[in-house]
């Protein structure tokens, strides 16, 4: 689909936060009530709009057809005052005209992807992704599905499309490269109050 093959892991935060976006999708009460493990990915996703928000790292929220199934869960959304949430009827967010331009406006090269459900919309974001040439990263453990057999398998799919799937401390500490950093101490305080 395009050349992420050759990315090494290393190289993928070298220029700290620049390019960097993130996307969280689709965290609807309707939704998260269905998905497995559904606390432990409300609390991922909580800690990562923290932490990204300490690292100036742009985000986004999607939701689904809100209309019919509610808006972003409260706890996310009142985390979230200033970041754009962008409704979608497509299943990947890039059916999206304001996600596009979001993207665009932002000089996105490289996405962050989270939420739900990896199976449907994240696999088709991540797809979509890739044909625009963006760098792609899925956060392992800040992504849901109803069913945990199906994300796996998707998410060995996209790691062999050439998506990275990795977990936000491992996405965190890269960012911050070493304890000299001026949000290294904020960051650990917030990771290790983690379960």
């Amino acid at each position: 689909m395009n050349n992420n093959e050759s990315l090494k892991v290393e190289d993928i935060y070298d220029n700290a936060s620049d390019g960097l976006g993130a996307v969280i999708m689709d965290m609807q009460e309707n939704l998260l009530k269905a998905v497995t493990r559904k606390t432990e990915l409300e609390d991922s996703i909580v800690l990562q709009i923290k932490i990204f928000g300490l690292l100036k790292i742009e985000q986004c929220l999607t939701e689904q057809a809100p209309e019919k199934l509610g808006e972003t869960f409260s706890s996310i959304l009142n985390l979230c005052k200033g970041i754009p949430v962008f409704e979608k009827c497509t299943f990947s967010a890039f059916g999206c005209d304001q996600f596009r331009e979001w993207l665009k406006n932002m000089n996105i090269s490289h996405l962050l992807i989270s939420g739900i459900e990896t199976p449907i919309c994240i696999y088709q974001t991540c797809l979509d992704a890739l044909r625009e040439n963006l760098q792609v990263t899925v956060i392992s453990d800040c992504v849901g599905a109803r069913r945990q057999g199906d994300a796996e398998t998707v998410l060995a799919q996209l790691s062999s499309f050439g998506c990275s799937i990795i977990p936000l401390e491992t996405i965190c500490y890269s960012l911050l490269k070493d304890s000299a950093h001026a949000e290294f101490k904020s960051i650990s305080n917030l990771v290790r109050l983690r379960t």
